[in-house]
């Protein structure tokens, strides 16, 4: 007897209530495909399997960045490259568009976008540790409605998210930070370009009116844990204290002993335990030398 085949079928809605009907048509059964940087990867000697493909390429309203009151909103399909040019983003969120600067090559930048790097919720993805550490919130959306939540707990596991088969990420949610606020990104690989990172840290500080008592804290890294982590430790030690008599090295010294990395090709248990209190220390000395020297996000 002859196998029947299932059609390949491909959509490519130009708004996002098309799509989200689509999606709750099919489900499980369609890819969704925003930049394809990981997906095609990931499928690259199997596509054959997928029957059903959901492209978001044309939906204009998921490719902007705007300032809404109080809060940034980043649509979910705006790419990398956006990211990295951005004036608001250079003046309100810096540590994202540096990360964003260092994912990959050029070709992957242009393509790749910030809603596939958080759905594809690599521990090593560049972009999780910033949003996290600018207090992200990702708005959800399905048929059935909207859903806000923190990017704490959209991410539960290795490539794994809450995100349900028809709910879309639809846009990034980020409150607009105090003038008073710094931030430190840096990544560790095995090489300086088209590297997948070791280990990353993203440290934003906000001082209090004084420029020099820390009013809050969120110190966050990737490729340390099942899923990118704030070391909530750290902000109990530095909150309510002058940064200058802060002990950078003990507080290096807690970010080691929170983390609990895995060996893999890109390095060792110990070796990233080590590493994450060095570029904690190094993150604080940017920040302190960069408060030194009064320059503010919005200046």
């Amino acid at each position: 007897m002859q196998q029947r085949t299932i059609p390949c079928q491909y959509f490519a809605p130009q708004k996002i209530e098309e799509a989200l009907g689509i999606l709750f048509r099919y489900g499980n059964e369609i890819k969704v495909i925003a930049g394809g940087t990981d997906l095609l990867v990931q499928y690259y000697d199997r596509l054959y399997e997928i029957n059903h493909w959901l492209d978001l390429k044309n939906i204009k309203e998921l490719k902007d960045i705007r300032i809404n009151k109080n809060q940034m909103e980043i649509g979910a399909m705006v790419t990398h490259t956006q990211l990295e040019v951005s004036e608001d983003i250079k003046k309100y969120f810096p540590i994202l568009g540096q990360a964003a600067a260092d994912i990959g090559s050029p070709q992957i930048r242009n393509r790749g976008t910030v809603g596939g790097n958080i759905v594809n919720a690599s521990p090593a993805g560049d972009l999780l540790a910033p949003l996290m550490a600018y207090d992200a919130q990702f708005r959800l959306l399905s048929i059935q409605g909207e859903k806000i939540v923190t990017a704490e707990e959209f991410f539960i596991g290795p490539k794994k998210t809450i995100l349900e088969p028809a709910q879309l990420l639809t846009q990034i949610i980020l409150p607009l930070p105090s003038e008073r606020t710094y931030g430190s990104w840096i990544k560790i690989g095995k090489r300086k370009a088209l590297i997948i990172a070791t280990i990353t840290l993203a440290l934003v500080v906000e001082m209090a009116e004084d420029h020099k008592t820390v009013k809050d804290v969120r110190t966050c890294l990737g490729s340390v844990a099942p899923t990118p982590i704030e070391i909530k430790e750290v902000k109990k030690k530095m909150v309510g204290k002058n940064f200058n008599q802060l002990d950078f090295a003990e507080l290096g010294q807690i970010v080691e002993d929170k983390i609990s990395p895995i060996d893999d090709i890109r390095g060792t248990r110990e070796y990233r335990k080590d590493v994450a209190k060095k570029i904690m220390i190094k993150a604080l000395e940017e920040i302190d030398s960069a408060c030194g020297g009064g320059s503010y996000i919005n200046e």
